[in-house]
């Protein structure tokens, strides 16, 4: 009875234990879904102290970030002697250890001021800071307000600055297109004044290697002051002769600029004929190879095109040009036409692919089949008279369906006149 039970039932049990399973498997991934830390998972925490800790909601998540990577999560809040107090929870995996030095800074993650803490972890030789440790208030950073900005002026700079944002805003409403263009237009220039700074920075390096150059060439200098004076006495000698030649030097001078100028185009033109003139080399090497053949195969190409009957192209080229104005209107109807062709011509592939397609074994494709409909065609109408062809067909019934109520017997009586009884027996 119990085993009878077990087997009416089987199919319910089933459906309920796999319904309970998805049910598991949906909530597992929700919950991971949704923070749930689970009691097997690794993590330590901190605390970090800071002046004002608006907007902070423990438990949804806020995330707390070193260097833009999410390391742990706000695990907490609590106000100590009048300060906010912030526990933050730290996936070791992301992150191993924080240091006694480290540095907080509370920011908004969103305009909404979902906010977030970003850290520094510190380092060397700053202690490690352990599971529970504190960053102190003087270590931590906390976003200003526009109001305790303001609340930081004074009056005539509080009126002038509020003034200067309302007239700002009057200013730039409607101009999104114009600011946007804006942005776009300093784009180079924000990349070129990136490039000053770094040239700069350069410099300053340059700068001193400069100076302790000059400090190393004054040194040596004062000990060769003999051969300074022999120096300067040199090129006096040699400025003198060129002052001599001050008309010629001019004259060279002033046709310089024009053939720097000359020069650095023709230098620009032959490094960009340089570099198209490689790949151009490289794309004729094969080219080159087969040269020597093709010659050889153009040679025996001319000495039989001199049999041509050269004197009848004329006439033949004649004769063509008709032709060529009825071209281009059947091109484009046989382009016109084409799309339609190609639709065709897939539809009747995919037709013809359907019709052959012989899956084997016991089912057999329509091909097989179309030969028995065919047969079976011919042998239904194989029967005709003077009125055209007659359908026929044949009906096989046994006498014990016959004689069941209500089966097809009173239809075969009502229309051929047979009589359930004609199966009995005498």
């Amino acid at each position: 009875m119990l085993a009878r039970q077990i087997e009416r039932y089987a199919k319910w049990v089933v459906a309920i234990v796999v319904i309970m399973v998805l049910a598991v498997l949906s909530s597992i991934y929700v919950l991971s879904h949704e923070r749930l830390r689970w009691p097997f998972q690794a993590s330590y925490e901190v605390n970090a102290v800071f002046s004002s800790v608006d907007a902070v909601a423990p438990g949804l998540g806020e995330p707390v970030n070193v260097a833009g990577v999410r390391v742990g999560q706000i695990s907490g809040a609590s106000l100590q002697h009048g300060q906010g107090v912030l526990r933050l929870s730290i996936d070791p995996g992301k992150l191993p250890r924080l240091y006694a030095n480290a540095r907080a800074v509370l920011v908004p993650n969103t305009p909404l001021k979902d906010m977030q803490v970003d850290i520094v972890p510190g380092g060397a030789p700053a202690p490690v800071l352990r599971h529970g440790g504190t960053i102190p208030l003087a270590q931590t950073t906390v976003p200003i307000d526009s109001d305790d900005f303001l609340k930081a002026l004074d009056t005539d700079t509080r009126t002038w600055f509020t003034g200067l944002v309302a007239d700002l805003d009057q200013g730039t409403r409607g101009r999104t297109r114009d600011i946007a263009a804006l942005l776009r237009a300093l784009g180079p220039t924000t990349g070129q004044v990136h490039q000053i700074a770094h040239l700069l920075a350069a410099r300053r390096g340059e700068l001193a290697r400069v100076v302790h150059n000059l400090g190393a060439i004054t040194q040596a200098t004062a000990v060769k002051d003999r051969e300074l004076a022999t120096l300067v006495d040199t090129s006096n000698a040699t400025l003198g002769a060129l002052a001599s030649q001050d008309v010629a030097l001019r004259a060279s001078l002033a046709r310089l600029p024009g053939t720097l100028s000359t020069a650095r185009r023709t230098l620009g033109d032959a490094t960009t004929f340089a570099r198209a003139l490689a790949p151009t080399l490289d794309a004729l090497t094969p080219t080159a190879r087969r040269s020597p053949r093709t010659l050889r195969d153009t040679r025996a190409l001319i000495r039989g095109a001199s049999g041509l009957p050269v004197d009848k192209v004329r006439p033949f080229i004649d004769a063509v040009l008709p032709l060529a104005a009825d071209i281009g209107p059947a091109s484009r109807a046989i382009a016109a036409s084409t799309p339609p062709l190609i639709d065709a011509t897939k539809v009747l592939d995919y037709f013809s692919n359907e019709i052959a397609y012989n899956p084997g074994g016991a089912n057999q494709g329509y091909l097989y089949w179309l030969a028995w409909f065919s047969h079976n065609g011919a042998s239904v109408f194989s029967t005709e008279d003077a009125h055209g062809a007659v359908a026929r067909g044949l009906g096989l019934f046994s006498c014990s369906s016959l004689s069941q109520p209500g089966s097809p017997a009173q239809l075969m009586g009502l229309l051929f006149g047979v009589s359930p009884t004609a199966c009995s027996h005498p």
